[in-house]
């Protein structure tokens, strides 16, 4: 049971971070390049669509790793690294919903002039891809306490 478990945290996070790569490559470099309220009213469609991919990845990768942290809860050295996975995946969280949730919300209901529209939506995009870092990070470690255990 708990190599499985270590094994779906794995896959699920590196899906996770994967997810965010594409939406960073694909989605978030398009609204780059579209007039401010084109954007606006673009991810109005589109991000409902981004949310099943990523709930679909983030939510058995946060039960598994913390699944995987309590299976190696014993074992300091594997803990730490099961830990920091978690933890990266946390921050991901944290970030989500400190600043691109009420932004999404925002962006959705069209309340930013078309200035603020690109100010906000270049934050967006740089914590974005601090995400997709920190998500790659919670991969290998959790890749690492697999290993280790």
């Amino acid at each position: 049971m708990q190599n499985i478990v270590a094994i779906v945290a794995i896959i699920a996070t590196a899906a996770f971070a994967g997810n965010m790569i594409n939406i960073g490559m694909s989605y978030a470099r398009y609204w780059q390049f579209i007039d401010p309220i084109a954007f606006m009213e673009d991810f109005k469609v589109k991000f409902p669509l981004l949310l099943p991919p990523t709930a679909a990845t983030l939510l058995p990768a946060l039960i598994a790793t913390l699944l995987a942290v309590v299976f190696n809860w014993n074992t300091p050295a594997t803990r730490s690294l099961w830990l920091v996975s978690l933890f990266g995946l946390l921050i991901t969280v944290a970030i989500t919903l400190i600043y691109h949730l009420p932004n999404n919300l925002a962006f959705m209901d069209l309340k930013y002039s078309a200035t603020k529209a690109a100010s906000r939506l270049q934050i967006w995009v740089l914590l974005h891809w601090v995400r997709v870092v920190v998500a790659i990070a919670a991969a290998v470690f959790a890749i690492l306490g697999f290993k280790k255990s």
